[in-house]
């Protein structure tokens, strides 16, 4: 009886236990997809938009009203002589509430991302809507 009693006694005790760790797992439905070829120190999450110009990369993301470059990273890798891959990333979360259901749009131009003029720059995030 004395054993059945403390397993009986530790039963609430691990359940509280799990429901304040569940606390700790930050699932984020909107990052999607990991690029596992990648070096794993960021999650390169699906955008909702990108376009490469001449110059300048544009993404968008999703934002609960206060997202701007300073929420996002930017990862560059060199692929070949003028050939650059950027893989965005969340930094902080956006814990503003407005509704943008089609996110902002962020834009940076190659000498931010580090990028030469005249390079060719694709974008590593899947994107979609």
């Amino acid at each position: 009886m004395p054993k059945l009693f403390s397993s009986l006694a530790l039963a609430p005790v691990m359940g509280i236990t799990l429901v304040a760790l569940s606390g700790c797992i930050v699932i984020d439905a909107e990052e999607g997809v990991l690029h596992e070829n990648w070096d794993g120190a960021h999650s390169y999450g699906a955008l909702k938009g990108a376009d490469v110009s001449a110059q300048t990369v544009t993404i968008r993301v999703t934002s609960n009203g206060c997202t701007t470059k300073d929420f996002i990273g930017a990862d560059v890798r060199k692929t070949a002589s003028d050939r650059f891959s950027v893989g965005f990333y969340r930094e902080k979360e956006d814990y503003c509430r407005a509704n943008l259901p089609d996110g902002v749009a962020l834009t940076w131009d190659f000498a931010e991302l580090g990028i030469p003029e005249g390079a060719d720059v694709s974008v590593r995030n899947s994107v979609r809507n």
